[in-house]
Parts: C-alpha cells; structure tokens; sequence
C-alpha cells in the first residue's frame, strides 16, 4: 500500500524554502542584499508575467555563491534545527502508524532536493522526490531546474511514474496544486486545507486541523530574516 505525502504546509506550516532563506539571513546576514531583486520579481509573479518556475529561481539567489559544502551544512542543520521540530504532532502520528502497518510511504515535495530529501531520510519515508537544484562547486545565479522542471502539479505524476507509482491509496495535502496527486489516490487527507481546496478535493476526502502562524507575520520575518 502505498501512501503519499506533500511536505511544505503538510508536515509543517509554511513554505520552507521561506524558511530556510529565513535561515540563512540569520546566520549570513548580509546575504539581505541579494533579496533586492525578489522584490520586483514577486510583483512580475502576481501579474503573471514571471513563472512560479524562474520566481523559484530567483528567489534562490539569496545563496548565489555559498560553497557546496557549506549550503549542505546548512542544510542539515536547518532541517534538525528548525523543521523537524515544527512537524505537526497528528500528521506526524498518521505517518508513524502508516509505518508501523508496513505502508509504503513517499514523501513528493515540491522544495528543493537541498533538503528535502534530508526530511525524508529523518522521517523514515522509502522515497522522497522532490525538486532538483544542481549547485556545482558553489550555487549559481537562478539554478537551473531540469525538466519536468518545479516538482509540482502535474510534475509531481511525472516524477511519481518514472519510479512506478502510477496509483496510491492516500495522498497528504494541504494544497489545491496536489490535486493531480490526488487523482491518483483512493483516499485524501486534506491538512488545514483553505476553502477553495475543500471544494474540487475528492469526495469523502478527510480534514485534519492544527494551529496556524499568522501568514503574514511568518512571511514577512521570513523574507527580512527576522
């Protein structure tokens, strides 16, 4: 049986790609500057004039230059320091009992392979696909992302197909963007879903709820890396 799992607002709230460039403006501060350009960059996105595709990528910018083996430094640290203790506790013990019953689980994110894969291994799930970034000796202006390019939507059944998982018996979400995910799956669990997801979600999908951060405040302290 197999059981899937989104990660960023499913296992833990927010984005954490906002997260770990919160991360990084902590410990590396004054890495603020290349954020100037995010800025006009999240304007284009809104008026769709820039993809969510390059946005990602510009918004990668706040590591350009950071040293392959610092970013994985970083990275580790970031994952036990910072998203492994914010996992939601009753999502956490829907994937421990799915685990203890022998259910394959696949952790399918959207985020960069920088980590993802990192949450994947602490957590215990068989596979974790995610987005790749390739970084080389030391991470490049707006990385590029090989095809079929940002591990979301529809991507994520084309990654998902090309390790053979065509069907599973329950996908994890909390996003209207899974919902190619979804159309594979027999059951959904729908993680503090908005409005708009509870209504296109599959019938019979199931709701679980837990305490919200402030959505502005976590993304403005994010972005400022307060």
């Amino acid at each position: 049986m197999t059981i899937l799992f989104d990660m960023d607002g499913t296992l833990f709230a927010g984005d954490s790609q906002l997260r770990f460039a919160r991360w990084v403006l902590r410990r590396h501060g004054w890495r603020r500057l290349y954020l100037l350009p995010v800025l006009p960059g999240l304007v284009l996105c809104g008026l769709k004039l820039l993809s969510l595709e390059r946005m990602k990528r510009l918004f990668l910018i706040y590591a350009w230059g950071m040293r392959r083996e610092v970013l994985e430094a970083e990275c580790r640290a970031f994952v036990e320091q910072e998203l492994l203790p914010a996992v939601y506790e009753p999502v956490l013990a829907r994937l421990r009992a799915h685990q203890a019953a022998g259910h394959t689980t696949i952790l399918c994110s959207a985020s960069p392979d920088w980590w993802a894969p990192l949450v994947g291994q602490a957590l215990g799930f068989e596979r974790t696909i995610s987005t790749p970034v390739p970084t080389g000796r030391r991470v490049p202006l707006m990385p590029a992302i090989p095809a079929p390019g940002n591990n979301r939507a529809a991507a994520k059944l084309t990654r998902l197909a090309a390790v053979g998982i065509t069907h599973a018996h329950t996908g994890y979400t909390d996003s209207t963007a899974d919902l190619p995910m979804l159309s594979i799956c027999r059951h959904a669990v729908l993680v503090n879903p908005a409005a708009k997801l509870c209504r296109q979600a599959p019938q019979g999908a199931e709701i679980i709820r837990t305490p919200q951060p402030n959505r502005l405040r976590f993304v403005l302290s994010c972005l400022l890396g307060w």
